[in-house]
């Protein structure tokens, strides 16, 4: 019970700070470009993890591990490149939409990759789930009545970030797989440093390195902050729930982040509270059918 109790503080740490890279990362617009403010991130997370890796490292000795790593951080980094990509032609709101279908996804992955079978509870928690987050966020959108037929149209930036939203499942999912032999720590440290040899090249081609404000100590700060507490923290906490919890109750937490950034930000101004609060009822249902499954099946 301890243990169960311990489980579930640390995804909603980790949901939390997932939330809040959403509202941070706005504020870094202005300064840097997406890929030049992520490929920072990542270099940056992969040499403040060094001190820490020295004194926990433990050798592999299978080069296995090296190959299974470079898999692992080229899904996330193709994530994070669909993700770019597709707010060239469509919105973040239509994207918050289309991300509350992660968690489906990965019960897809899990039963393809894992051969992990899933019971009709945590089939319909995920269902009720991803039909409550998307009622919260269609209840906080105020131009959903203006622009109804925009919303509910479909752009190539959508089917983009489908793709991305595939990628960042099968990323989870082979953490899974391939991460359990591996602690926490190193890791996190293996998939910072692939990654950002990775976004090295597109750094250079596409991050408008000369367009970057050095000079302000404002962007420092921010590009700090999601250095340490939404790259370096997140990474290390889903290594180690991916392995105590699984990938589909971690994931299952992500229903929450419309909770986290839409209704601190909308209040009581949000246009249809009433819908809000039935989206997050839902929600709240989903993740007790979630939970109560996995705490059967541990």
């Amino acid at each position: 019970m301890k243990l169960l109790f311990s489980d579930k503080v640390l995804l909603l740490l980790w949901v939390c700070l997932m939330s809040s890279s959403f509202v941070v990362s706005a504020d870094l617009i202005p300064y840097a470009n997406s890929i030049a403010s992520t490929g920072l991130r990542f270099i940056l997370a992969s040499i403040l993890m060094i001190p820490l890796v020295v004194t926990h490292y433990r050798p592999m000795t299978s080069k296995k591990v090296y190959f299974h790593y470079s898999l692992i951080s080229l899904f996330l980094v193709l994530f994070f490149v669909g993700l770019f990509e597709a707010l060239k032609s469509t919105t973040a709101m239509r994207m918050s939409v289309i991300y509350t279908l992660i968690p489906l996804m990965s019960m897809v992955f899990t039963l393809v990759l894992l051969k992990t079978k899933t019971s009709i509870t945590k089939l319909l928690g995920f269902i009720l789930g991803t039909c409550g987050a998307t009622l919260v966020l269609l209840a906080s959108n105020k131009d959903l009545n203006k622009e109804s037929v925009e919303f509910f149209s479909w752009y190539i930036g959508d089917s983009v970030f489908i793709i991305a939203c595939f990628s960042l499942s099968i990323h989870v999912i082979l953490v899974k797989k391939w991460g359990t032999g591996v602690p926490p720590i190193q890791g996190s440290f293996y998939i910072m440093v692939l990654g950002s040899l990775m976004l090295l090249p597109l750094m250079v081609l596409f991050g408008e390195l000369n367009d970057v404000a050095w000079q302000a100590s404002t962007f420092w700060s921010i590009l700090l902050y999601l250095t340490v507490f939404t790259t370096m923290a997140t990474f290390f906490l889903q290594q180690h729930l991916v392995q105590k919890v699984g990938p589909n109750q971690l994931l299952a937490f992500t229903y929450l982040i419309p909770i986290l950034v839409v209704i601190p930000e909308g209040g009581a101004s949000i246009p249809n509270l009433k819908g809000s609060v039935f989206g997050i009822s839902i929600t709240l249902l989903a993740l007790y059918l979630i939970s109560k499954e996995q705490k059967y099946t541990r």
